[in-house]
């Protein structure tokens, strides 16, 4: 992950409402002109947080990637393997119901092949650092033999992929709509499913035990 701290303060709130400038009209489409106007200051005092557009989306996409980051390694901190899958995918709906997260989402899609600087910095969190982060969540259970490491990064896919894909369909790629049941049903459909892979596998190690 590229050595970004991420933004605090009145930093962040620029990059949120260039976060949402962009997801409105595009990577092309939002002017630095436009974000000073809407934060309140003289297009020049921008360029004490970011020399270029191309940082700024830099700093956008470290600084909310580490929340969703930080959030989902404290959901699974305590948890033992098989309640995860369900701490996950009611994490991952607290991320789409915020108002944030579904606009970091729709921002990532409007630049992430536009530039390959953009492509390279997406690969190296969305792929090199979930690898990372699925390693050390889950690493108590492949130290006890649980899962593989193959394995650890395979389930971190599979309950956050498919639990993400479907609200986006709600919250990002078509018209925004309010999460309904029939989100909550697919779901409980996920963490099941997830579950009983875990059941499963413990049973073809022989490892005794689960939780309900």
């Amino acid at each position: 992950m590229p050595q970004i701290p991420p933004a605090t303060g009145r930093h962040r709130e620029i990059l949120e409402a260039a976060m949402e400038l962009i997801a409105e009209r595009g990577y092309h489409g939002a002017s630095l002109r436009e974000l000073a106007r809407r934060v309140g200051m003289q297009q020049p005092s921008l360029y004490h947080y970011f020399r270029t557009k191309e940082e700024m989306v830099e700093q956008i996409i470290v600084t909310f990637y580490g929340d969703m980051a930080a959030g989902g390694a404290e959901v699974v901190a305590a948890a033992e393997l098989e309640q995860i899958p369900r701490l996950v995918t009611r994490y991952v709906k607290r991320l789409y119901e915020s108002r944030t997260h579904p606009l970091f989402v729709r921002c990532m899609f409007s630049i992430a092949r536009l530039n390959p600087r953009f492509g390279r910095l997406n690969r190296a969190i969305f792929v090199d650092d979930l690898t990372v982060q699925a390693s050390q969540g889950l690493r108590r259970f492949i130290d006890r033999g649980e899962l593989t490491e193959t394995e650890a990064l395979d389930l971190t896919r599979l309950m956050t992929f498919a639990a993400g894909f479907r609200l986006m369909e709600e919250k990002v790629l078509f018209d925004e709509r309010p999460l309904g049941p029939d989100v909550d049903r697919y779901l409980d459909f996920c963490a099941d499913a997830c579950e009983q892979w875990i059941r499963e596998l413990k049973r073809r190690k022989g490892i005794p035990g689960t939780v309900a």
